[in-house]
């Protein structure tokens, strides 16, 4: 059981993935859609640059979500087992 529980970040790592895979492609295609209908009047290569731009965006935004996640759910972890050692090694 304590093996299952060590795997925790790496759960919520792959929950998170999961989720953004199933849901951030329709959220994804919403907004590119309707940024073509926004910009219908204006000249179709500004319109896909703008339609790149915000795709970079959202991709560089959910590469640094990950990353953040990562960084604190094992930096976490490695308190808790830095802690547990200090303790076993008092005792």
């Amino acid at each position: 059981m304590s093996k299952l529980l060590s795997l925790k970040p790496l759960i919520i790592l792959i929950l998170f993935n999961y989720v953004v895979i199933v849901f951030g492609s329709y959220v994804f295609y919403t907004i590119q859609v309707n940024i073509e209908r926004t910009l219908r009047p204006l000249p179709r290569l500004l319109v896909g640059f703008v339609q790149a731009a915000v795709g970079l965006l959202l991709i560089l935004l959910w590469i640094f979500v990950w990353l953040s996640i990562y960084k604190n759910l094992f930096i976490r972890e490695i308190r808790k087992d830095t802690v547990e050692q200090a303790f076993s090694k008092q005792a």
